[in-house]
């Protein structure tokens, strides 16, 4: 062997190397592929919120929280018990004045009497009863003289001794007298009184009823013209009593509609709408309401103060809701409807009458529609919390 020339490898150790490099190059691309990050596996989204509403897969915690029920019709909330006023009823009550100016003579009756119609009320003496009877008396004389020239002149005429105008003439003026009796006569009868001297008259009751108001004492001098008549007469077998409704609550009240009338007492009593305003008080913002109820035990007395429980209005329903399903947003008030696919829609809802947890729907839900029972707060800060 020279110098120059280089030593030959083994067929073996030739392997060996080759082997080496396999192996290594074989570790390296393991130790590549072991460094690398796992690519991660697509999960799947629970909520997805937007302003409308939000949308809950099925396995979404939140439906833990939530109860879903189906909108029905109920019947209508009656309104809330209005305050009342017992007073008398106008077209049974009759205010007695002075028919003339005089003097009353005697009172006959005192506060809280029970009179039938004709009663003696009280008496009085007047100058101007005397005038009245004195007018009649005169007009009544002077149409039969006028009746008895007028029979004479037709005499005359008949006997070709008179002219005929002076007939017509003298019975026009008879006709004319006949006409100033009837006034005359008209004139005191009007008065309703009972004649008991020249100058004295009895007042009578014009109804059956109650002495409820008097105001007036024997000698006491009165006129037709005073700001109070002498005494008021009532039949207190109905009663009415004036209550005071709230403005949201008079477009459920109706005429006819029964009603339960309780006093303070305890006692209660049915009775019936008969009247309400058309206007608003604007100061209370309540509607006056004329309510009547029979009072024949007279458990009800005038002036008294009572509370009248409205009934249901009759056959009309309406969607009623647990209170808790409506939430406030903003100066809306909204519930949550149940649509496809899980979606939780926000609607916005014009509520009614609220008792006891329960609120009417007026307008927004129709019966039928499935909506958030329970839980809407919940979705609605969901919502908040996605903005």
């Amino acid at each position: 062997m020279t110098e120059n020339t280089l030593p030959t490898k083994s067929p073996r150790r030739l392997v060996a190397l080759a082997t080496i490099l396999v192996v290594g190059v074989g570790l390296g691309t393991a130790l590549a592929f072991r460094s690398r990050p796992k690519t991660a596996e697509p999960t799947e989204v629970l909520m997805k919120a937007d302003p409308q509403g939000i949308i809950l897969a099925p396995g979404a915690p939140q439906w833990r929280f939530i109860e879903l029920a189906e909108a029905t019709l109920l019947p209508t909330i009656p309104p809330l018990p209005a305050p009342g006023r017992v007073t008398f009823d106008e077209l049974r009550t009759s205010a007695v004045g002075a028919p003339l100016s005089g003097r009353i003579e005697t009172l006959d009756v005192r506060t809280g009497d029970h009179v039938e119609k004709g009663a003696k009320l009280f008496s009085m003496r007047s100058g101007s009863f005397a005038d009245l009877k004195r007018d009649v008396e005169a007009t009544r004389a002077l149409a039969i003289t006028k009746h008895r020239i007028a029979d004479r002149v037709r005499e005359l005429v008949n006997l070709e001794a008179a002219a005929k105008k002076e007939q017509l003439a003298t019975e026009a003026e008879a006709h004319e007298a006949d006409l100033a009796v009837s006034a005359a006569t008209a004139k005191l009868a009007s008065l309703k009184v009972a004649a008991k001297g020249q100058n004295l008259f009895q007042v009578v009751s014009p109804r059956r009823g109650t002495i409820v108001e008097l105001d007036a004492s024997p000698n006491q001098e009165v006129t037709p013209d005073r700001e109070t008549p002498v005494l008021r007469v009532s039949d207190l077998d109905q009663v009415l009593v004036l209550a005071d409704v709230q403005e949201s609550d008079i477009e459920d009240i109706k005429e006819g509609m029964p009603v339960e009338v309780h006093t303070l007492a305890g006692a209660s009593r049915a009775g019936q709408v008969e009247q309400i305003a058309e206007v608003v008080d604007p100061t209370r913002r309540t509607v006056a309401v004329r309510v009547r109820v029979p009072n024949q035990d007279r458990i009800f007395r005038p002036n008294a103060m009572v509370e009248i429980i409205f009934q249901s209005a009759g056959a009309e329903k309406r969607v009623r809701l647990p209170s808790a399903a409506i939430v406030t947003d903003g100066p809306r008030r909204v519930v949550f409807l149940a649509k496809e696919k899980g979606r939780l829609e926000r609607v916005q809802v014009v509520p009614g009458r609220e008792r006891n947890g329960e609120t009417e729907i007026l307008k927004g839900l129709a019966a039928g529609q499935r909506y958030v029972a329970k839980g809407a707060l919940l979705l609605l800060n969901q919502i908040d919390l996605s903005d």
